[in-house]
């Protein structure tokens, strides 16, 4: 028996309990330690999702608890991250699982699908050491990708923020310059300042359908806008106006864009003449990151110290008390929220 997060009505969040089937070939069992809590694309699922019941919550992290008869990549015990939903166990492809570094602790590892979209976006920011970037947004997301952005080599980095707290904690995590929403004249003077007259990109994570203007007005000639944020309402965009005119890329960052894993077929050796395929499992390391290898970056960075996250979690509760936290999502500003379920 289990007991999952369930929003069964748009505002509402119960606590649901359902059977659990042993896991089959491929699965593993996982019972849950803790679990994230994306604040704003839950509040989007929570208030204006396109149909309810929907089950809100992709990372978790936990332990092995049984794997089906061909599992030999985890085993009973293993603490691992999964992409599952918020609940207190669940059965699971063994594919969408990844072990947690032993110094790195659960409500860290949790953050690992947040993490790899900072990975990602990143990554499609396509920085060189020294490129200045701007980020449109300090929220979870926003604070993780700064400190990500600052690992890579951003120089100088620029944050905003509407709230002057998140603007402050960004400063310390990484951020050389931090505006708020109202100082966009400040903010167009030091953009206009930069090598070639604008950030070499812009990453919205704003989650505000509009920002996008700011990021394709401030970014420098054939530099890259890359939106970021989940906006169910959409937004329309003039693609032949400055885009087109100077050069700029808009580059889509929807996380799951590219795929989950690659499985490698590699062939023997040219002296075991005449060559073989043979399977050499995931693809790991390599010029085509996937969405797993990032949330495994994102865990190395964690294992050698170069990310914080304790200031950016601002609420843990118990599973108990997790539908009543869901409800006050709407009205609150709250960064991180772990659920406790042992």
């Amino acid at each position: 028996m289990a007991r999952a997060i369930v929003f069964d009505a748009p505002g509402s969040a119960i606590l649901e309990e359902r059977d659990l089937a042993p896991p089959v070939a491929g699965e593993i069992a996982v019972e849950a330690d803790v679990s994230l809590v994306s604040a704003g694309t839950e509040r989007s699922l929570l208030t204006k999702f396109h149909r309810y019941p929907v089950e809100p919550g992709y990372s978790m992290a936990g332990h092995v608890t049984a794997v089906g008869p061909d599992v030999t990549a985890f085993a009973p015990g293993d603490r691992v991250i999964v992409h599952s939903g918020h609940a207190s166990a669940t059965v699971i492809d063994q594919r969408f699982a990844l072990r947690i570094p032993a110094n790195v602790a659960s409500e860290d590892a949790a953050f690992f699908t947040i993490g790899a979209m900072a990975v990602y976006t990143i990554r499609l920011a396509a920085l060189d050491i020294g490129s200045p970037l701007l980020i449109l947004g300090q929220g979870l997301i926003g604070l993780v990708t700064t400190q990500v952005a600052r690992i890579a080599g951003a120089a100088p980095l620029i944050v905003t923020d509407v709230v002057q707290e998140r603007l402050d904690l960004a400063r310390e995590l990484g951020a050389d310059h931090g505006f708020r929403a109202d100082q966009s004249g400040e903010l167009a003077a030091l953009a206009r300042s930069l090598p070639g007259g604008g950030p070499a990109a812009t990453i919205d994570l704003s989650g505000v359908p509009s920002t996008i203007e700011t990021a394709l007005a401030l970014t420098r000639r054939g530099g890259r806008v890359i939106p970021a944020s989940m906006i169910p309402g959409g937004h329309q965009v003039d693609i032949f106006g400055r885009a087109w005119i100077e050069g700029l890329s808009i580059v889509g960052a929807y996380f799951n864009a590219r795929p989950w894993s690659l499985d490698a077929t590699e062939v023997t050796s040219p002296l075991d003449w005449p060559v073989r395929p043979y399977s050499a499992g995931r693809l790991q390391g390599t010029a085509m990151p996937t969405s797993l290898e990032d949330a495994a970056i994102f865990l190395r960075l964690l294992e050698n110290g170069r990310i914080k996250l304790d200031r950016i979690v601002t609420e843990a509760v118990d599973a108990d008390d997790a539908p009543a936290m869901f409800m006050r999502l709407p009205q609150s500003d709250a960064l991180g929220s772990i659920i406790r379920w042992r």
